[in-house]
């Protein structure tokens, strides 16, 4: 609990300290004032407070950037490690000095501005290296991003694309067409159309520029798992309220259609069933699939959800990093007797249909995606 307070509050320390050595300074050369004549006391003073008083800037300026909690953790270290460095080195001076017998005449004024010059240093490298590793992620969440249209449109979106272009050519070739081929060709269209929207608002997530809104999680589940009942041979029940707004956007469909997939796709069972499972609480809506199937190994459990060794996201790792972007978490447990409980849980949304008042996590949600 106190380290995460520290994290959080990385900006008020990176201000605390230097207002301390500010303090330090004041206090050591007030007592200048009533032994030294001349303008050297108010030099002191100045030289050894002001960057102090740049400290208590950079600390201010770190609270208003758009830096991660990490990112300002990381310059809140640097900005220790400098100060430690650089007064270390000015302090071996003086310990070298006094070894020998040779007389200081005052060790306290250039460690202090030893120290304060570190912290600044410190904490401008510090910042540049925060930035670096923010813009190494959202390069490399860019580059997924770029994978997942790439194999969206080589492969679902040309497989929808391949089956209109059959149904039309049997339209416009066979000499009495299906009647049916009009509505086929229609629904696979929504369903390209459909796809096109989806990525769109998955990759707004991978890119970290996400758009939330409220999103019907027991529509989208009741829809999800009806198409499965339908493509796969296994038995589909649900438990759904009549409504279960989330902080998301379009691409929460893809989360439960891979989960639901995946316990179908993998269940070996005589008798394959999934149960599917929406309950909504205070400030979180839950998302429970349960299936009878193999079951995960308990070392597999931990991973399942990370982007794989290629770097590509599909499948069960796409689903982890869009529930970290919409600010939920997800797990996996054991079914009982056999086969794997998916957990996912997401911050529950103001229903715009409703006079309910729950934590709007919008703002959350928003702010985790760009950090």
């Amino acid at each position: 609990m106190a380290q995460r307070w520290l994290r959080t509050n990385a900006a008020r320390l990176v201000g605390a300290f230097g207002t301390a050595l500010f303090l330090l300074a004041v206090g050591h050369h007030a007592t200048e004032f009533s032994t030294h004549d001349g303008m050297g006391p108010i030099l002191a003073v100045v030289l050894d407070g002001a960057p102090a008083l740049g400290l208590v800037f950079v600390g201010y300026r770190l609270s208003d950037s758009d830096l991660s909690t990490d990112g300002r953790w990381t310059v809140w270290l640097w900005c220790l490690a400098g100060a430690v460095l650089i007064g270390a080195v000015m302090g071996a001076t003086v310990l070298v000095r006094t070894l020998e017998g040779r007389t200081i005449a005052e060790p306290v004024f250039p460690l202090l501005v030893a120290v304060e010059a570190g912290a600044i240093a410190g904490s401008v490298a510090g910042y540049y290296n925060a930035r670096a590793r923010a813009d190494a992620r959202q390069a490399e969440r860019v580059t997924d991003a770029f994978v997942f249209v790439n194999t969206l449109i080589r492969h679902d979106l040309r497989n929808d694309l391949n089956v209109i272009q059959g149904y039309a050519d049997s339209m416009a070739t066979a000499p009495e067409p299906d009647a049916d081929d009009p509505t086929v060709i229609l629904e696979k269209t929504a369903e390209a159309l459909t796809r096109i929207e989806t990525t769109e608002a998955i990759a707004d997530v991978l890119i970290g520029d996400p758009d939330f809104e409220p999103i019907d999680l027991a529509a989208i589940t009741a829809e999800m798992a009806t198409r499965v009942d339908e493509t796969f041979e296994v038995d589909v029940t649900t438990d759904l309220p009549e409504r279960a707004c989330v902080t998301a956007n379009p691409g929460l469909r893809s989360v439960v259609d891979n989960v639901l997939e995946n316990a179908a796709e993998h269940n070996d069972a005589d008798e394959p069933r999934i149960h599917v499972e929406v309950t909504v609480a205070s400030e979180t809506v839950r998302l429970s699939v349960r299936d009878n199937g193999p079951g995960i190994p308990d070392a597999r459990k931990g991973a399942i959800f990370e982007t794989s060794a290629d770097g590509s996201t599909g499948g069960l790792s796409l689903v982890g990093t869009l529930i970290d972007g919409y600010g939920g978490t997800a797990r996996i447990e054991d079914n009982d007797p056999r086969g794997t409980v998916f957990v996912v849980e997401l911050p529950r949304a103001t229903d715009p249909n409703s006079n309910d008042d729950p934590v709007d996590a919008v703002e959350t949600a928003r702010s985790r995606a760009a950090g």
